[in-house]
């Protein structure tokens, strides 16, 4: 008597990969959506309002669950060694590349936010920048690279030991 056991469905795999199309630019049209609503609220509202934490949840709830769940099912290795193979630049380089780019350009709009807000001179508005953006590099750069080489290492290690 098999009245609650599933039997197991045959599925076309053309269908599964059309499903699964469907379901990416889906995923990819409420990121638009929720980034424009963002833009929109920044506008509206100012960048000092509370009024972000939907967007700003959906946007990185969103993106750490694929990057848990493809490094647990062992898919996001896959696609790093597949990437290897395809480019001329790793996925490691471009990792520290992409860090080291994003740590300058966090540190760039400090400086250029703390010339333009309290600076009294040009002179003084140079120093201002080229002091702060020097201390955000020292502060942000080592951070990040903690972070993103830790995620990448973290998800080499895991992906190694589920394949």
């Amino acid at each position: 008597m098999n009245l609650f056991k599933r039997t197991k469905k045959i599925t076309d795999e053309r269908i599964e990969n059309v499903r699964n199309k469907i379901y990416k630019e889906m995923y990819y049209v409420i990121l638009v959506i929720c980034l424009a609503s963002a833009l929109f609220k920044l506008y509206k509202y100012g960048a000092g309002s509370g009024e972000l934490y939907l967007e700003f949840a959906i946007l990185v709830g969103g993106g750490l669950y694929y990057l848990a769940r493809s490094i647990f099912l062992g898919v996001f290795w896959d696609e790093v060694e597949m990437h290897d193979r395809n480019s001329k630049t790793p996925m490691s380089k471009k990792t520290i590349l992409g860090t080291i780019a994003l740590a300058l350009l966090i540190s760039i709009f400090m400086g250029v936010n703390s010339a333009v807000s309290y600076a009294d001179g040009s002179s003084q508005g140079v120093w201002y920048f080229v002091l702060v953006s020097f201390v955000s590099v020292m502060i942000y750069l080592p951070i990040l690279l903690l972070f993103f080489g830790g995620i990448y290492l973290l998800a080499k290690k895991i992906g190694m030991k589920n394949s």
